[in-house]
């Protein structure tokens, strides 16, 4: 159930929960700005003014919305200090994380339409979720790619490589509906979930340490060349 207490992750009553759950859906299936409040409160059976009430008005209604929809189903607070005791093992676990969030079996559809609709056409709100939500994941990951190849995390392969990696994840969510025609078998379930994972895990991890091995190689040529 979406999260709108700010300060324990649980809405404060089922009128608000019920009001973030139906503007979910019609968010979704409209995009923020053709979206109507008097269509969200009439299918969640409340009266506009409990719009007010919970949210301000429509944009503060979308920003809890789309929080919870960067999300992707309420997870928890993203963990920076990746689990797993290897760089590999982090990895897969960081990957694993973000496929559950978007797939899990107690995930509801509708975040990935919705910020499938805010990445086309950013709304007031995008700003904020990018800051709370994507950029500790885009960190994280930064940082992971940056020690596998023996570069700082602003560096500029090390970004290329963090967007490759990222590239593979996302495309399972927002490549949704030509998966379903290419790879018409494919279900995500949870064995699936880890299989994925650990696919992405490895080749990108093999294409890091590959990239690691280059660099350390050009590293020594430079020295030599110097002397």
């Amino acid at each position: 159930m979406p999260d709108s207490n700010r300060s324990n992750g649980v809405p404060r009553d089922a009128t608000e929960a019920r009001i973030l759950e139906t503007a979910g859906h019609v968010f979704s299936e409209t995009g923020f700005q053709a979206a109507k409040v008097r269509d969200i409160c009439a299918r969640a059976g409340v009266n506009l003014a409990a719009v007010n009430y919970h949210f301000g008005d429509k944009l503060g209604l979308y920003n809890e919305v789309l929080r919870y929809a960067a999300c992707a189903a309420g997870a928890a607070a993203f963990d920076g200090v990746l689990a797993g005791r290897t760089p590999e093992a982090k990895l897969r676990a960081f990957v694993l994380s973000l496929l559950q969030q978007m797939y899990g079996e107690d995930r509801p559809a509708w975040p990935v339409r919705l910020m499938t609709h805010e990445l086309a056409q950013p709304t007031p709100a995008f700003d904020g979720v990018v800051e709370q939500v994507m950029r500790p994941k885009h960190e994280a990951i930064r940082k992971l790619v940056g020690g596998v190849i023996r570069r700082p995390a602003d560096d500029r392969q090390t970004r290329l490589c963090a967007q490759s990696i990222m590239g593979q994840i996302i495309v399972y969510a927002h490549g949704r509906e030509v998966l379903k025609r290419l790879w018409p078998d494919l279900r995500f379930t949870p064995e699936t979930l880890e299989e994925i994972a650990g696919h992405i895990a490895a080749f990108s991890y093999a294409a890091l340490k590959s990239i690691a091995r280059r660099n350390a190689a050009a590293k020594l040529k430079r020295k030599q060349t110097a002397r």
